[in-house]
Protein backbone atom coordinates (compact mmCIF):
# COMPACT_ATOMS: atom_id res chain seq x y z
CA UNK A 1 0.00 0.00 0.00
CA UNK A 2 2.81 2.39 0.91
CA UNK A 3 4.50 1.71 -2.43
CA UNK A 4 1.27 2.50 -4.30
CA UNK A 5 0.83 5.77 -2.40
CA UNK A 6 4.40 6.73 -3.20
CA UNK A 7 3.85 6.02 -6.89
CA UNK A 8 0.72 8.21 -6.86
CA UNK A 9 2.58 11.03 -5.12
CA UNK A 10 5.54 10.83 -7.50
CA UNK A 11 3.20 10.70 -10.52
CA UNK A 12 1.39 13.86 -9.39
CA UNK A 13 4.70 15.63 -8.85
CA UNK A 14 5.96 14.53 -12.26
CA UNK A 15 2.82 15.83 -13.97
CA UNK A 16 3.10 19.14 -12.12
CA UNK A 17 6.71 19.59 -13.19
CA UNK A 18 6.03 18.58 -16.81
CA UNK A 19 3.26 21.20 -16.92
CA UNK A 20 5.47 23.95 -15.50
CA UNK A 21 9.10 23.26 -14.63
CA UNK A 22 9.64 27.02 -14.32
CA UNK A 23 7.91 26.87 -10.93
CA UNK A 24 10.56 25.76 -8.38
CA UNK A 25 7.80 24.45 -6.11
CA UNK A 26 7.14 21.64 -8.61
CA UNK A 27 10.82 20.70 -8.52
CA UNK A 28 10.85 20.53 -4.73
CA UNK A 29 7.53 18.62 -4.72
CA UNK A 30 9.12 15.98 -6.95
CA UNK A 31 12.20 15.74 -4.74
CA UNK A 32 10.01 15.43 -1.64
CA UNK A 33 7.95 12.69 -3.29
CA UNK A 34 11.01 10.72 -4.35
CA UNK A 35 12.62 10.99 -0.92
CA UNK A 36 9.37 10.00 0.83
CA UNK A 37 10.22 6.32 0.47
CA UNK A 38 12.22 4.83 3.33
CA UNK A 39 13.76 2.47 0.75
CA UNK A 40 15.07 5.43 -1.24
CA UNK A 41 16.53 7.06 1.86
CA UNK A 42 18.10 3.79 2.99
CA UNK A 43 19.68 3.19 -0.41
CA UNK A 44 21.15 6.69 -0.48
CA UNK A 45 22.59 6.34 3.02
CA UNK A 46 24.05 2.90 2.33
CA UNK A 47 25.79 4.15 -0.80
CA UNK A 48 27.15 7.25 0.93
CA UNK A 49 28.30 5.30 3.97
CA UNK A 50 30.73 3.32 1.83
CA UNK A 51 32.71 6.54 1.28
CA UNK A 52 34.75 7.45 4.43
CA UNK A 53 34.36 11.21 3.91
CA UNK A 54 30.61 11.00 3.33
CA UNK A 55 30.26 8.62 6.28
CA UNK A 56 31.87 11.30 8.47
CA UNK A 57 29.41 13.91 7.12
CA UNK A 58 26.46 11.65 7.90
CA UNK A 59 27.71 11.37 11.49
CA UNK A 60 28.45 15.06 12.04
CA UNK A 61 25.52 16.44 9.96
CA UNK A 62 26.54 20.09 9.47
CA UNK A 63 23.51 22.32 8.85
CA UNK A 64 22.93 25.70 7.27
CA UNK A 65 19.78 26.34 9.28
CA UNK A 66 17.88 29.62 9.24
CA UNK A 67 19.50 32.23 7.00
CA UNK A 68 20.00 35.68 8.54
CA UNK A 69 19.68 37.72 5.35
CA UNK A 70 20.30 41.06 7.05
CA UNK A 71 23.57 39.83 8.54
CA UNK A 72 24.72 38.56 5.15
CA UNK A 73 23.89 41.95 3.61
CA UNK A 74 26.52 43.52 5.87
CA UNK A 75 29.28 41.29 4.55
CA UNK A 76 31.80 42.82 2.09
CA UNK A 77 31.13 42.65 -1.62
CA UNK A 78 32.59 39.58 -3.27
CA UNK A 79 32.05 37.28 -0.30
CA UNK A 80 30.02 34.11 -0.58
CA UNK A 81 27.32 35.40 1.78
CA UNK A 82 26.96 38.70 -0.04
CA UNK A 83 26.78 36.95 -3.43
CA UNK A 84 24.13 34.64 -1.97
CA UNK A 85 21.96 37.59 -0.90
CA UNK A 86 22.44 39.35 -4.22
CA UNK A 87 21.24 36.28 -6.12
CA UNK A 88 18.21 35.97 -3.84
CA UNK A 89 17.30 39.62 -4.38
CA UNK A 90 17.86 39.50 -8.15
CA UNK A 91 15.46 36.57 -8.54
CA UNK A 92 13.15 37.58 -5.69
CA UNK A 93 13.79 34.39 -3.76
CA UNK A 94 13.24 33.78 -0.07
CA UNK A 95 16.20 32.04 1.56
CA UNK A 96 13.89 30.62 4.22
CA UNK A 97 10.93 29.66 2.04
CA UNK A 98 11.82 26.02 2.71
CA UNK A 99 11.49 25.54 6.44
CA UNK A 100 14.45 24.03 8.25
CA UNK A 101 13.63 20.34 8.25
CA UNK A 102 14.33 17.96 11.09
CA UNK A 103 17.21 15.54 10.59
CA UNK A 104 16.84 12.87 13.24
CA UNK A 105 18.67 10.27 11.17
CA UNK A 106 21.10 10.06 8.27
CA UNK A 107 18.35 9.62 5.65
CA UNK A 108 16.40 12.71 6.68
CA UNK A 109 19.66 14.66 6.96
CA UNK A 110 20.53 14.07 3.30
CA UNK A 111 17.25 15.58 2.12
CA UNK A 112 17.27 18.43 4.66
CA UNK A 113 20.85 19.41 3.84
CA UNK A 114 20.29 19.38 0.07
CA UNK A 115 17.09 21.41 0.40
CA UNK A 116 18.51 24.17 2.58
CA UNK A 117 21.76 24.52 0.59
CA UNK A 118 20.23 24.36 -2.89
CA UNK A 119 20.47 28.09 -3.63
CA UNK A 120 24.05 28.21 -2.33
CA UNK A 121 24.98 25.57 -4.90
CA UNK A 122 23.52 27.92 -7.51
CA UNK A 123 25.88 30.65 -6.29
CA UNK A 124 29.12 28.65 -6.25
CA UNK A 125 28.45 26.85 -9.55
CA UNK A 126 27.25 29.96 -11.35
CA UNK A 127 23.98 28.42 -12.53
CA UNK A 128 21.10 30.87 -12.55
CA UNK A 129 17.86 29.79 -10.80
CA UNK A 130 15.89 29.50 -14.04
CA UNK A 131 14.80 26.48 -16.11
CA UNK A 132 18.11 26.05 -17.94
CA UNK A 133 20.13 26.73 -14.80
CA UNK A 134 18.15 24.20 -12.78
CA UNK A 135 18.84 21.55 -15.43
CA UNK A 136 22.53 22.40 -15.31
CA UNK A 137 22.57 22.17 -11.53
CA UNK A 138 20.78 18.80 -11.55
CA UNK A 139 23.44 17.53 -13.98
CA UNK A 140 26.04 18.82 -11.50
CA UNK A 141 24.29 17.02 -8.63
CA UNK A 142 24.25 13.76 -10.56
CA UNK A 143 27.88 14.10 -11.64
CA UNK A 144 28.88 14.50 -8.01
CA UNK A 145 26.52 12.12 -6.22
CA UNK A 146 25.07 9.71 -8.77
CA UNK A 147 21.69 10.07 -7.05
CA UNK A 148 18.51 8.60 -8.51
CA UNK A 149 16.65 11.63 -7.18
CA UNK A 150 18.76 14.15 -9.11
CA UNK A 151 18.55 11.93 -12.20
CA UNK A 152 14.75 11.74 -11.77
CA UNK A 153 14.44 15.53 -11.62
CA UNK A 154 16.78 15.81 -14.60
CA UNK A 155 14.76 13.36 -16.71
CA UNK A 156 11.46 15.08 -15.90
CA UNK A 157 13.05 18.43 -16.71
CA UNK A 158 14.09 17.09 -20.11
CA UNK A 159 10.54 15.86 -20.67
CA UNK A 160 9.23 19.36 -19.89
CA UNK A 161 11.70 20.89 -22.35
CA UNK A 162 10.85 18.34 -25.05
CA UNK A 163 7.08 18.58 -24.67
CA UNK A 164 6.53 22.23 -23.83
CA UNK A 165 9.67 24.32 -24.46
CA UNK A 166 11.50 22.51 -27.25
CA UNK A 167 12.87 25.81 -28.56
CA UNK A 168 15.01 25.99 -25.40
CA UNK A 169 16.95 22.80 -26.16
CA UNK A 170 19.83 24.85 -27.59
CA UNK A 171 19.97 26.74 -24.30
CA UNK A 172 19.38 23.84 -21.92
CA UNK A 173 21.78 21.25 -23.31
CA UNK A 174 24.94 23.42 -23.02
CA UNK A 175 23.98 24.00 -19.37
CA UNK A 176 23.62 20.26 -18.87
CA UNK A 177 27.07 19.67 -20.40
CA UNK A 178 28.49 22.44 -18.22
CA UNK A 179 26.95 20.93 -15.08
CA UNK A 180 28.34 17.48 -15.81
CA UNK A 181 31.85 18.78 -16.48
CA UNK A 182 31.87 21.04 -13.42
CA UNK A 183 30.53 18.28 -11.20
CA UNK A 184 33.09 15.71 -12.31
CA UNK A 185 36.02 18.11 -11.98
CA UNK A 186 35.03 19.70 -8.65
CA UNK A 187 35.56 18.44 -5.15
CA UNK A 188 32.43 17.16 -3.45
CA UNK A 189 30.13 19.90 -2.18
CA UNK A 190 27.72 17.73 -0.19
CA UNK A 191 28.17 18.04 3.55
CA UNK A 192 29.95 21.40 3.43
CA UNK A 193 29.53 23.56 6.53
CA UNK A 194 28.52 26.63 4.53
CA UNK A 195 28.03 28.85 7.60
CA UNK A 196 31.80 28.90 8.12
CA UNK A 197 32.41 30.08 4.56
CA UNK A 198 29.94 32.95 4.28
CA UNK A 199 32.53 35.66 5.00
CA UNK A 200 35.09 34.16 2.61
CA UNK A 201 35.60 35.56 -0.91
CA UNK A 202 33.48 33.67 -3.43
CA UNK A 203 36.49 33.26 -5.72
CA UNK A 204 38.42 31.66 -2.85
CA UNK A 205 35.56 29.27 -2.06
CA UNK A 206 35.30 28.22 -5.70
CA UNK A 207 39.05 27.65 -5.89
CA UNK A 208 38.95 25.52 -2.73
CA UNK A 209 36.41 23.21 -4.37
CA UNK A 210 38.18 23.25 -7.74
CA UNK A 211 35.18 24.97 -9.31
CA UNK A 212 37.04 26.45 -12.26
CA UNK A 213 34.07 28.00 -14.04
CA UNK A 214 36.20 29.95 -16.51
CA UNK A 215 38.07 26.84 -17.64
CA UNK A 216 34.89 24.83 -18.24
CA UNK A 217 33.13 27.73 -19.97
CA UNK A 218 36.16 28.24 -22.20
CA UNK A 219 36.21 24.54 -23.07
CA UNK A 220 32.56 24.63 -24.09
CA UNK A 221 33.07 27.77 -26.17
CA UNK A 222 35.98 26.15 -27.99
CA UNK A 223 33.86 23.10 -28.75
CA UNK A 224 31.10 25.31 -30.10
CA UNK A 225 33.51 27.31 -32.26
CA UNK A 226 35.16 24.18 -33.66
CA UNK A 227 31.74 22.78 -34.53
CA UNK A 228 31.09 25.69 -36.88
CA UNK A 229 34.64 25.96 -38.23
CA UNK A 230 34.79 22.51 -39.82
CA UNK A 231 35.47 22.93 -43.51
CA UNK A 232 33.03 20.77 -45.52
CA UNK A 233 34.62 18.25 -47.83
CA UNK A 234 34.48 19.13 -51.51
CA UNK A 235 32.41 16.84 -53.63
Amino acid sequence: MRRILKMIRVSRAVLGMVRDADDPNHVFDLIEAMYASTDTARTVVERMSRDPELARVLRERPRLGHVDVEALCRLPEGTLGRAFVELLREYRLDANVLRVQKADDAGSYVKAHLFETHDLWHVVTGFRPDSAGEMGLQAFYFAQNGSRVSMGVFVVGLAFTFLRRFELCEVVMPQVARGWLLGRRAKRLFGTDWKRLMDRPLAEVRAAFNLDLDSVDRMLREIEVSRFSVVPATV
